[in-house]
């Protein structure tokens, strides 16, 4: 999937939070200029989701449980 492609609510993914891979499934998907912002169920903190940006797939949020442990090296 390139970044400007619009990802599916519901697909699972995986990110990076103080060097540890979780894994959760995208919600609130908004198309945006230049690609899109989504959130992720089991990422944020008391004040809700955190919105992330379509660029920080493949940065800090994968596709697979391979690709985020490859980016920390494990």
């Amino acid at each position: 999937m390139r970044r400007t492609d619009m990802i599916e609510e519901g697909t699972v993914v995986y990110y990076l939070d103080e060097d540890l891979v979780h894994s959760g499934r995208v919600t609130d998907v908004t198309p945006v200029s230049g690609g899109f912002t989504f959130s992720i169920d089991s990422y944020g903190a008391c004040e809700g989701p955190y919105v992330i940006a379509s660029g920080q797939i493949g940065k800090t949020v994968f596709f697979t449980e391979k690709e985020a442990k490859d980016r920390l090296g494990l």
